[in-house]
Order: structure tokens, then C-alpha cells, then sequence
């Protein structure tokens, strides 16, 4: 947004005062001053809440952008749930904010349920359905936020459904609160990719380019409290068409880099991931990560019946990581506290990571970590 200032007609003519006067000449004084600040949106109900709800729109925000959004979850007395969200951006849509954004996210009664809707309608940013009406790249969903990224959110932090994409270069801050019914998360994929303190692009990602870090990132703070999910949708109501995987990349590549909570793979959990869908943690420069589940595991309508069908379930077992990085040296190492009784499963391990017990209770002594392919060093501290 600009603002123009001008000089004073009074200033200006004193100013002339002291210009020689000559018969025939003119003197113009030119004197601008523009001043930008972000986008603001402030939406504030006693429901429903959206502060953005874009379909197949370009949208570009080069001052930044900043979000406060309050409203209510859940109506008792008529038993219906309300869409409260900072950004819902879908069918293709294409949102870059410049300059940082900061979401706000308020809910006096969040919808706290144990079933799929808390999901998709409280999350800082959504972005969903890509392709919907074409099976083509060119429309998928997609949010890019160059700078600061600041979310502060009931319900998820940041979600990533059906060939959509999210990618917050960083600096990133993500704080979510964890409800007693519904499994909420930090960050949440469904066939969809999110990055987090990276400026590799969220639709590129695979799980090879991803291990191979195809795109060198400088380091920056990133600060998330929430669980993360990689969700296998693929039952219900549009269920999604498994033609890719779906990832979540945090860097946690700073000493005061954090997160706090665990990680859901249903893929995993499954035994089931043909994408290698996943997380991906780079964890190095003391950078930490503290290992506990926030809040109520996942729950699924028809979980009890595909247990019953094929011996697997999609219950939280433990953290599952597919690809671990850590520091180049022990100096230069990541740092996990494990404080959940469920162990940390990874796929593969590369670099130097140290490990604290930090449980509450090890009389089941289970272990703290199983490692599938370690090309690493794990370091046990006490």
C-alpha cells in the first residue's frame, strides 16, 4: 500500500524565498516520500471467519501481508461447525506474499470433535484442491511466502491438501494450541507438500530431491510448536488419487531453532508409502527438536474396519521420520529430546544427531529410536 507525502504549500514558498527571483524563470520543488506497509485483513464474527477464500486467483502481495481473524468453531445450540481461517486459497490458485506475513488466529469455541472436520476448517493457511477441474501442473494450488512467516493458530498452522503446495522461506514461527478430541497439527499434508525454513519450492519436491538437498538454503530460525502429519486420504468424501507423495521439509538449522511435537506418517504406519511420503527433518547447529505428542491422536471413522480388513491400522505408533540430517561434525550436530514412551522411527539417518532420554517413565524400556539405514552417527547423551 503507498502513501504519497507532499510538501507544504507554505514550506515550499518559504523555501522559494530564498531563490533569486528572476523574471521569466520558474522554480519547481519535486518532494515525495513513499511509505509502504503490508496488507492488512481483519475479519472478526460470531462464526464463521475467513479472512481470504480465493478460487483460481493470482495473487500477489509485495508489501507483506497480516491477517487477524476471530470467530467461533462450533455452534452449540445449532450443533454446526464454522469454517474459521486466515487464508483459504483453492482450485488453483496462486498466492506469493513479499515481506513476511503474520496470521492471527482466534476461536472462542473451536470445533473439538473426534472426526475429520477440525482439519479443514481451522488452519492459519489452507490450500487444497489443485487440479480440480484440469489434471495439469500448471493448476495446482499454490502459496510462496518470501520473509518472516509468523502463525499463530486454533486449530492447524498450515495445510497442504490435494496438489497444493506451501513453501515459508523463513524466518518461521508456527505455534499451535492441541485440543482434547481432534488431532490438530503445526503442518499437514494430504497429497500435497509443505516447506518450512526453505527456499526449495514445495512443488518440486520428491523424495530424492529432498535427500539430496537439490536447493542450498541459508539457514534461518525456525520456531514450530504442533505435530506434524502426513495424512493418506484416501477414504470419505474426495478422497485423493495417489498419483504422487505428499512431504513435509523442516529445517531446524539454528541454535534457536525449535519444535515441539510429534510426527503422524499413516503411509508409514501403514506399511503402505509407494511415494516415500514423509518428513523430512534437517537437524543441525544445535537445533532442536523435542519429541512428544501434542494433544489427541489421530482418529478415523472407518479405522476399526480397516483394521479388521487388513491387519493395519492408522494409529499414532510413534514419530516416523523418512529422512533424518543432521550436523556435518559432532560440534555441528542436531539435538532430539525424546519425551514421548512411543519410540522415534526413522528410514534413514545421515550426519551426526545426539539424542537425550528425556521420558517420564522407561520402566517399559522401549527403545528411543529405530533406524532403519543409518549413514550417520548417533551420539547418546545422558
Amino acid at each position: 500500500m503507498n502513501y504519497k507525502r507532499n510538501v507544504l504549500a507554505g514550506l515550499v514558498m518559504a523555501c522559494l524565498s530564498t531563490v533569486p527571483f528572476v523574471y521569466g524563470a520558474s522554480v519547481e520543488v519535486d518532494f515525495q516520500q513513499v511509505v509502504t506497509q503490508p496488507e492488512r485483513i481483519e475479519v472478526n464474527t460470531a462464526g464463521r471467519a475467513l479472512a481470504m477464500r480465493k478460487y483460481h486467483e493470482v495473487l500477489n502481495y509485495p508489501e507483506g501481508l497480516h491477517i487477524k481473524v476471530n470467530g467461533v468453531g462450533y455452534d452449540t445450540e445449532q450443533q454446526k461447525h464454522h469454517n474459521v481461517t486466515g487464508i483459504y486459497v483453492l482450485d488453483g490458485t496462486k498466492l506469493t506474499v513479499h515481506k513476511g506475513l503474520q496470521v492471527e488466529l482466534s476461536n472462542a469455541h473451536p470445533y473439538d470433535q473426534a472426526d475429520e472436520m477440525a482439519h479443514y476448517y481451522m488452519s492459519g493457511i489452507y490450500a487444497g484442491f489443485g487440479r480440480k477441474q484440469i489434471d495439469d501442473p500448471k493448476y495446482d494450488t499454490q502459496v510462496v511466502v518470501h520473509g518472516p512467516t509468523v502463525i499463530h493458530a486454533v486449530g492447524n498452522g498450515v495445510q497442504a491438501n490435494k496438489d497444493s503446495y506451501v513453501t515459508l522461506d523463513g524466518p518461521v514461527t508456527i505455534e499451535t494450541v492441541p485440543f482434547q478430541q481432534a488431532d490438530v497439527y503445526a503442518a499437514i499434508v494430504e497429497e500435497g507438500s509443505i516447506g518450512i525454513g526453505t527456499g526449495q519450492l514445495a512443488d518440486t519436491y520428491t523424495a530424492t530431491s529432498l535427500e539430496m538437498g537439490t536447493v542450498s538454503t541459508t539457514p534461518v530460525t525456525v520456531q514450530v510448536t504442533g505435530n506434524l502429519g502426513v495424512l493418506n486420504k484416501n477414504y470419505g468424501l474426495n478422497p485423493n488419487p495417489g498419483r504422487h507423495g505428499s512431504f513435509i521439509d523442516l529445517h531446524l538449522e539454528t541454535a534457536d531453532s525449535t519444535w515441539t511435537g510429534g510426527a503422524l506418517n499413516e503411509f508409514a504406519e501403514s506399511e503402505n508409502n509407494p511415494y516415500n511420503s514423509g518428513v523430512v527433518l534437517r537437524l543441525a547447529n544445535q537445533g532442536t527438536w523435542h519429541n512428544q505428542w501434542l494433544g489427541a491422536k489421530r482418529h478415523r471413522a472407518d479405522h476399526e474396519e480397516l483394521l479388521r480388513k487388513t491387519g493395519k491400522g492408522y494409529t499414532f505408533t510413534g514419530s516416523h521420520i523418512q529422512t533424518l540430517i543432521g550436523g556435518d561434525t559432532q560440534e555441528t550436530a542436531g539435538i532430539i529430546y525424546q519425551e514421548d514412551e512411543n519410540p522415534i522411527y526413522v528410514d534413514t539417518v545421515k550426519g551426526y544427531i545426539k539424542i537425550v532420554d528425556n521420558r517420564q517413565n522407561t520402566s517399559h524400556k522401549a527403545p528411543l529410536i529405530i533406524v532403519k539405514r543409518n549413514e550417520g552417527k548417533l551420539l547418546f547423551l545422558k
